[in-house]
């Protein structure tokens, strides 16, 4: 029987030099932004929560300057002129309950745009029977997939639902019998990889820490695109570096979230870990990406951010905000120019975040986070 290969979802199934070229060009392949801020959860660690934000133990609620659905649209065929192929929905709140989700989904395709949709999985929507309606529609999901045991992804999210990670795992599954899992064998980068409609969110933390190699073997023996990330240097997970505590969170979720963090020396033993699986298990070699054996970044360069308050920014592990994203002001195309990050596809703002921390990174770590940086200078 053949070993599984590296999976990739479709729609980040583009070259690295593709997001290189976009973005030195003054183009975009990638649009990332959100859809409204509802939430049936509220979780601790959600980057997009920030200080202010309608948020309750139970839900997180609609914001009182999101866009409205029309100006969506005009975003949305804004990036296609700019030559965007993917749209990532990465929040604000839980994509699937917006009610014009549908909506937005249909546009995308009629724009020939592929959408790749950030979700916890937990929602009427991943019901097999309604799920089946997009199974030949261009749309991928990532799945919060924290941990494999129920009783422990159940205590990492927060809100209404108490069989939380029952819903998540029948979700997948679903997923899974509709053939959101089958895929073709290409080469990207070099790399013979197999396309797939379904990756992991993965979170690694200290207490999910040592079930991070398990969760990779169930994704590459069921064709899920592995997303192996620590916290995002944005939102609730950010550390305010003056007072030492975290945004908008109780003094008790900022002690948990400390505990939770894991530093970029202990990332970069997680990653060896996780090749040395990748080849001896499954027959692949080390990839040297930001995600370990999954991918690249691809929400800095060639890409841009927009939030469902029309915040512009230029990925979303930054701060800088551009300004309100308005219809018909060629908006994108400024911000491009006058962008005053570093931009590449490996992680520049981890890089920042741990300086201000004191952190040191392992060298190898360090050149991984800086990929493609100086490819991407003007």
């Amino acid at each position: 029987m053949e070993k599984p290969k590296p999976s990739i979802v479709e729609g980040w199934n583009h070259s690295m030099q593709e997001y290189i070229t976009a973005h030195k060009k003054g183009e975009l392949l990638k649009l990332v932004t959100h859809t409204s801020n509802v939430c049936n959860l509220s979780c601790p660690g959600c980057f997009v929560n920030r200080p202010g934000d309608d948020v309750s133990e139970k839900r997180k609620a609609r914001g009182k300057d999101e866009m409205s659905f029309e100006t969506q649209i005009q975003l949305l065929e804004e990036a296609k002129r700019m030559g965007v192929k993917t749209v990532d929905i990465v929040g604000a709140g839980e994509p699937t309950l917006d009610p014009h989700f549908s909506d937005l989904i249909d546009k995308i395709e009629e724009l020939g745009m592929q959408a790749v949709v950030f979700t916890h999985g937990a929602t009427r929507f991943f019901q097999r029977e309604n799920l089946a309606k997009y199974k030949d529609k261009p749309i991928s999901f990532f799945i919060k997939l924290w941990s494999l045991n129920p009783e422990k992804m159940n205590h990492y999210v927060r809100g209404s639902l108490q069989n939380y990670a029952q819903l998540r795992d029948e979700a997948i599954e679903n997923l899974r019998e509709l053939g959101f899992m089958d895929g073709e064998n290409i080469e990207i980068d070099g790399i013979q990889k197999t396309t797939t409609r379904v990756g992991a969110d993965i979170l690694v933390m200290q207490s999910n820490l040592e079930e991070i190699p398990d969760i990779f073997r169930f994704c590459r023996r069921n064709n899920i695109m592995p997303e192996i990330k620590t916290y995002i240097p944005q939102g609730p997970t950010k550390l305010d570096h003056e007072s030492g505590t975290f945004e908008g969170l109780s003094e008790e979720e900022q002690k948990q979230l400390v505990a939770d963090k894991v530093k970029p020396d202990e990332f970069a033993q997680l990653r060896k870990r996780i090749e040395t699986i990748d080849k001896e298990e499954f027959g692949n070699n080390p990839m040297g990406v930001i995600y370990p054996q999954g991918g690249f970044c691809t929400q800095s360069a060639g890409a841009l951010y927009i939030t469902i308050n029309g915040d512009i920014l230029s990925c979303v592990g930054t701060g800088h905000i551009y300004g309100k994203y308005e219809p018909n002001t060629d908006m994108l195309s400024k911000t491009i120019r006058e962008r005053i990050e570093q931009v590449g596809v490996g992680c520049i703002p981890r890089i920042e975040e741990a300086k201000k921390l004191g952190y040191t990174i392992p060298p190898e770590e360090k050149e991984i986070m800086e990929m493609g940086s100086k490819d991407c200078e003007q």
